[in-house]
């Protein structure tokens, strides 16, 4: 990522200048925006915000972010002030880094510094659209009850992709194991059974010299071969670190079949989940729109919304400038067109989401049913192969003998 300088008027009409860290001028400016801060200059800055990084750096995992997030807002609903939470919180963390962190928080905000600046100084790991709740909660004085929507957000989040990880865990393993003993096979016995068909001397059927050439090529190139897919893996990871080679990659995914709607269809309700959080906590639309977008991973259609946000920041309905980009599923589009119809916009976005979801786990579980046996079937047929290739020649042998 490159790293912007800033300078810029805040919501309250007072200077602020910064740096911040994004893969281009553009997106640099979209966040900065998110955060109701008008621009006056952004420019590249030769500042690495990173360099006192360190592999032992305090960061806050999900787990600990939904626990922090959880605790403070039943402290906050019980009208403990803001410091003493944090303090009872820091003070009972089982973990160090997760008390540093607190600590650190909890001196900016003795500082006079507002909780939503305190959590962007010491805990950059949290994504836009968090800090963005926390600050219309602030805002609004409602702080508590949106950290426990930010809390139940988190965890759902959690559970949703530990789900679709746990279901996709046997097909990988299995894929593994598989390459692994074909490869084991080509590499270690089928050069032991050559030797025997070298000293008979006897013509190998065709299906016997291509798997013996596959062998060959295994065993004197397999040191190349493991380098080659190292450095594809190294100049794959440098590649992608420019947005627009992942976005192009992501756009062809996206149109895969079964990849295509997991990714398209995972994202939006991820969208829809972070839109209807943002709203619900009294976050201006645009901003709800800027850090919505921003949370997604898949840059198609974060891009797609960001130009619809321009839209809607010109006069147009969130409905009529997504449509037009074309951003959303079907579905998501029509229930969020209901909801801002209705005003009811963040329920019917967490149903939108909701049936994603559940649309979502039943499509991978019917996709994962189906890719065990044709994997097996698939390697079992590869197997097979190596085994005949070897038993022919040796019952031909044998029918010479006789």
């Amino acid at each position: 990522m490159s790293v912007f300088e800033y300078k810029a008027i805040d919501i309250n009409g007072k200077k602020s200048t910064g740096f911040i860290e994004s893969d281009t001028e553009k997106s640099a400016r979209q966040q900065l925006q998110s955060q109701q801060l008008t621009l006056l200059e952004v420019n590249k800055s030769q500042r690495k915000l990173s360099q006192t990084t360190t592999w032992f750096e305090a960061k806050l995992s999900v787990a600990d972010t939904a626990i922090i997030t959880r605790q403070l807002a039943s402290l906050l609903q019980a009208a403990i002030p803001i410091d003493e939470a944090l303090k009872t919180i820091g003070q009972n963390s089982g973990k160090k880094h997760i008390g540093k962190i607190v600590r650190q928080i909890r001196s900016s905000v003795i500082e006079g510094q507002s909780l939503a600046k305190s959590l962007t100084l010491n805990a950059k790991e949290l994504p836009l659209y968090f800090i963005s709740s926390v600050k219309a909660g602030e805002r609004t004085g409602e702080l508590g009850r949106v950290l426990d929507k930010l809390a139940n957000e988190i965890q759902n989040q959690e559970k949703f992709k530990k789900k679709i990880s746990a279901a996709l865990i046997y097909p990988i393993m299995i894929s593994i194991v598989a390459i692994v003993v074909v490869v084991s096979l080509l590499v270690f016995v089928v050069p032991q059974i050559v030797s025997v068909f070298d000293d008979s001397g006897q013509a190998l059927p065709p299906l016997t010299i291509a798997v013996i050439a596959a062998s060959d090529f295994l065993a004197d190139n397999i040191e190349l071969i493991i380098s080659l897919l190292i450095a594809l893996y190294i100049a794959t990871k440098l590649a992608f670190r420019q947005e627009n080679i992942r976005s192009a990659w992501q756009r062809l995914l996206g149109k895969a079949p079964v990849v295509g709607y997991l990714l398209i269809n995972a994202n939006a309700a991820r969208f829809s989940r972070t839109f209807a959080l943002l709203h619900e906590s009294g976050t201006p639309v645009l901003v709800a729109l800027t850090n919505a977008a921003n949370s997604l991973s898949y840059l198609p259609m974060r891009q797609a919304i960001l130009i619809a946000t321009e839209k809607v920041r010109e006069g147009s309905t969130i409905f009529k400038a997504l449509q037009a980009q074309n951003a959303l599923p079907s579905l998501s589009l029509y229930m969020l067109a209901s909801g801002e119809a209705s005003g009811q916009l963040s329920e019917m976005l967490n149903k939108s989401a909701e049936n994603q979801e559940v649309d979502l786990d039943n499509y991978t579980t019917k996709i994962i049913s189906l890719f065990e046996p044709l994997m097996i079937l698939f390697m079992g047929g590869i197997v097979l192969l190596i085994v005949l290739a070897i038993l022919l020649p040796i019952f031909e042998l044998n029918q010479v003998n006789l």
